[in-house]
Formats: C-alpha cells, structure tokens, sequence
C-alpha cells in the first residue's frame, strides 16, 4: 500500500508574497544608496565652493583696501561688467571704499552653490567689519576652469548712508 503524505499548505501564504517582499527591500536600498550619494555631493560641493570662495573674497577685498578698482573689473566676469557698466563699476567701488574704509574681519554667513546648464554659480554673504562700520555683503561667483569670477556683488551697510 501506499501512503500519502499531505503537503502543509498554509492558507494565508501567496506565492507572490516573497518576490514582492524582496523587490521592495531591493528598491529601499537603491533609494537610500542614491540618496546618500546626492547628500555626499551636495556637501563636497559645499566645501569645494568654500574653499574657492573664502580666497576669492579675500583677493576682492585686498585689491578694494588698495584701490585697485580696475583690477576687480577686469577680473570680473563679462557679465558684471558688461558693455558702458566700467565708470559705474569704479566709482561704485570707490564710494564703497571711501565710505566704510579698509576691509577687515570677514565672517562667512552663508552660501549657496547652483550648478545649473549656464554654469556653477555660488552666492555667498559676509559680515565684514569695514574701518568705519560693519557690513553684509553679497558676492555672486561663476566657477569657470576652476577659479571663480565676479559676477555680482551687493553690500548693505547703514555707514553708507549716514554722513
């Protein structure tokens, strides 16, 4: 005789249940190991637009304390300095530095870094400590071949318009 044995099937169990199960784990981990790698990138883009930032502000700063206005203009970017903008530029520049004295201390306060399909733009803003005053300033820089170029500059300062 024979016997049959029963096969134990339980009732809740889908045949589908595991490739589902483990797809789903596949997919989180994907999601994660993409995710941690945009998080990486964003911050060593972070600390590469620092370390391009804080000498290029000190050189802007070094050239404004000497009086070197044509030499912030030429090294800017075509974009700040375009076309009939040069005497606006210098005398700009030069109020700046008439007004508020020699740059000191800088503290960077923020910074922004958008790589876009035009270029790498980061913006950072400073609080400087001028002669005769304090001060925040924006620079916009274009990372071109590595080095960064002046593409826009703002400062907020209440020594300029108080006599």
């Amino acid at each position: 005789m024979r016997e049959l044995t029963a096969l134990n099937v339980s009732p809740t169990s889908h045949s589908g249940t595991r490739p589902k199960s483990q797809l789903w784990k596949w997919s989180l981990a994907l999601t994660a190991i993409v995710l941690g790698f945009l998080m990486w990138q964003c911050g060593s883009a972070l600390r590469q637009g620092r370390v391009l930032a804080d000498p290029a502000v000190e050189d802007f700063h070094r050239q404004l304390n000497a009086g070197q206005y044509e030499k912030i203009y030429l090294d800017a970017d075509e974009s700040f300095t375009g076309e009939g903008k040069h005497d606006e530029l210098v005398k700009f520049l030069e109020a700046v530095h008439t007004k508020l004295g020699n740059a000191g201390a800088t503290n960077q306060a923020n910074m922004l870094v958008n790589a876009t399909t035009s270029g790498t733009f980061i913006v950072v803003h400073y609080n400087t400590t001028f002669a005769r005053g304090s001060a925040v300033e924006t620079f916009t820089f274009k990372k071109s071949n590595g080095f960064l170029k002046l593409q826009g500059y703002h400062i907020e300062s209440n020594a300029l318009i108080v006599n």
